[in-house]
C-alpha cells in the first residue's frame, strides 16, 4: 500500500492475517524434502483459498516461494545472498530478522535469473516479513537444487511441446504414455488439481499429423501473399519500443547508482520507482520479442519449405525449431483445434 516516510511516497507489502497464514504454510510445506508443488495446489485447491482473488497455480507458487519479499531476513539471509554474488545494498547489520527484501535483476544480469541470483540487487524493504529465516532459505536452495535437475530435462515425447494447450483453460497439455504404450494427451491443469474438465482423448501422434497438414498449407498461402517482402523490411514498431527500452534502461541505471550511500528513506523511493521502471522494461521486451518473431525472413520462408518436404527425415530438435517459427500457440480438446501462427 502507498506509504509516506519522512514527507517521500513510497510503497511497502501489506499482507491480511488469513493471507500471511496461507504464505506461511506454503513454505512451511514445501520445506518438507518430500512435498511438490502439486501436493500444495491441490491443497489449496481442495481448500477453495485464492492469492489475489485466483486459484494457485504452479507458475505463481513457484515465483512466491522464490521471493524474498516474505522472508524475515537476519544474517543468515544477508549470507545466503552474500554467497550467490548478488549486491547487497544494506549493511549486514541491518539484517535484524524483521524486514522483508526486495530482489531486482540489473540491465547486466543473466536471463536464468530465477536461479542464479548472481548481480541481482538485494535491498531492504520497509515492510516486515511472515516466514522465518530458516524455513525461507530450505525452500530456496531445494528450489535451487531442483532447477539444476530439471536443466537436464527437453522435451522428448513429441515435437509440439510448449505449444499445446488445453481449448478449455488454456493451461499445457502433457503427452504421456498409457499402459499400452500408446501416447495421449493430458491437461497438466486436470493433472494438478482437477479444477479442468480435461481435452478430451486426445492421441499425440494423430494431433501431430493434423498440425503438419496445417502448417504445409499456411506455408503454401504464406508463400503467394506479399508477407515475405513485409518481413524484409525494418519494422518501425520495434525501433520505436528499443528507443524507449533503451531510455528506461538509463533510468533504471541512474537509480541503482543513486543508492550508494542512500538512507532508508531514500532506499524506499528509490526501491518504488525501479520496481515501475522495470515493469515497464518487461513490458517493452515481451512486445519487441512479439513483433520480432512475427517478422520470418524470405530465407526462413525456404528454410522451412525444405523441411515440411522431407518430414519424415527431419531430426525431433529441427522439428520443433520448424514448430516454433510458425506457431505461437495450439488450442486443442477433443472437438477443436485453434492455432495461432507467427506468419
Amino acid at each position: 500500500e502507498p506509504i509516506k516516510m519522512d514527507g517521500i511516497n513510497t510503497k511497502k507489502l501489506v499482507v491480511n492475517p488469513d493471507e500471511s497464514a496461507n504464505i506461511r504454510l506454503m513454505f512451511e510445506m514445501y520445506a518438507q524434502p518430500t512435498t511438490s508443488y502439486g501436493d500444495i495446489t491441490r491443497h489449496f485447491a481442495e481448500q477453495g483459498i485464492l492469492f489475489n482473488g485466483k486459484e494457485l497455480i504452479r507458475p505463481t507458487l513457484a515465483q512466491m516461494l522464490r521471493n524474498p519479499v516474505y522472508v524475515q531476513a537476519d544474517l543468515d539471509v544477508y549470507e545466503f545472498f552474500k554467497s550467490q554474488g548478488t549486491v547487497i545494498v544494506n549493511d549486514a547489520a541491518d539484517f535484524t530478522g524483521m524486514n522483508g527484501c526486495y530482489l531486482y535483476q540489473g540491465r547486466d544480469v543473466k536471463p536464468s535469473k530465477k536461479n542464479d541470483l548472481k548481480d541481482q540487487m538485494l535491498v531492504l524493504a520497509p515492510h516486515e516479513g511472515i516466514v522465518p529465516s530458516e524455513i525461507w532459505l530450505t525452500c530456496r536452495k531445494k528450489l535451487m537444487n531442483n532447477m539444476k535437475i530439471q536443466s537436464a530435462r527437453k522435451a522428448t515425447h513429441t515435437w509440439l511441446a510448449g505449444k499445446i494447450k488445453c481449448g478449455n483453460c488454456g493451461y499445457a497439455l502433457m503427452s504421456i504414455f498409457n499402459p499400452s504404450g500408446r501416447q495421449y494427451l493430458r491437461c497438466t491443469k486436470r493433472l494438478d488439481n482437477k479444477s479442468c474438465a480435461g481435452c478430451g482423448t486426445i492421441i499425440t501422434s494423430e494431433l501431430e499429423a493434423v498440425v503438419y497438414q496445417q502448417m504445409v498449407k499456411k506455408l503454401d498461402s504464406y508463400k503467394t501473399l506479399t508477407g515475405r517482402k513485409k518481413a524484409a523490411k525494418a519494422n518501425p514498431k520495434i525501433a520505436a519500443l528499443q528507443v524507449e527500452l533503451a531510455h528506461v534502461d538509463s533510468e533504471i541505471e541512474k537509480l541503482v547508482d543513486s543508492l550508494t550511500g542512500a538512507n532508508n528513506v531514500l532506499l524506499s523511493y528509490v526501491n518504488v520507482k525501479i520496481a515501475e521502471l522495470d515493469g515497464r522494461k518487461q513490458e517493452l521486451l515481451a512486445r519487441i520479442a512479439e513483433l520480432t518473431v512475427e517478422a520470418i525472413s524470405p530465407e526462413q520462408v525456404s528454410q522451412i519449405s525444405g523441411y515440411l518436404d522431407t518430414w519424415q527425415d527431419v531430426s525431433f530438435d529441427d522439428k520443433r525449431r520448424v514448430v516454433d517459427l510458425m506457431i505461437t500457440t495450439i488450442a486443442a480438446t477433443s472437438d477443436s483445434l485453434n492455432i495461432t501462427w507467427k506468419i
